[in-house]
């Protein structure tokens, strides 16, 4: 279960063009194909991947694997799904530093940096806003951005520890 699982959703991963939300009814038509779960099931979820912070396809993918074979599962299916964008994002960047000689390629990327400050501005407001928020959630997200406040070094590990204890408060 864990190769066919792995296998699933780096096929998905691969092929699937659009980002993560465009992978969810690929997810969902793979997964109720194979037989693997039933659509209440895939959006049962899909529903808690989204409250769980960062990216959705990563989220339902670990979810998934969980839900279907533990925690190897959930290891596997994570994995699947950040290979292929990892490895696209390689061969990218190793095109953009061959080119980052040229005028034209340094003011395109000044250009994409202030727009993607924006866009990720906007997208973290409309989080911000619409997120259901108790005590305990404002709580970790206030002492996770008071830590990083002192201490920005330590982004990673603050980010994944918020991201379990939340997770494990929503299970």
């Amino acid at each position: 279960m864990i190769g066919r699982l792995f296998f699933l959703f780096l096929r998905i991963s691969a092929l699937t063009i659009g980002g993560g939300y465009a992978m969810i009814p690929v997810m969902k038509w793979e997964l109720e194909r194979s037989g693997l779960l039933t659509e209440k099931e895939f959006f049962r979820i899909v529903s808690t991947a989204q409250v769980v912070p960062g990216p959705i396809a990563f989220n339902t993918a670990v979810l998934v694997g969980r839900r279907l074979a533990g925690i190897y599962g959930a290891i596997a299916s994570g994995l699947a799904v950040v290979l292929p964008p990892f490895f696209a994002i390689v061969a990218v960047a190793e095109v953009i530093r061959a080119l980052s000689g040229i005028s034209y390629v340094r003011s395109f990327l000044r250009g994409a940096y202030a727009s993607i400050i924006g866009l990720v501005g906007s997208v973290l407001y409309r989080l911000v806003k619409n997120q259901r928020w108790n005590l305990y959630r404002a709580i970790m997200i206030g002492v996770a951005v008071f830590v990083l406040l002192l201490n920005g070094s330590l982004v990673i590990p603050v980010v994944i520890l918020l991201v379990l204890l939340l997770y494990l408060k929503e299970v």
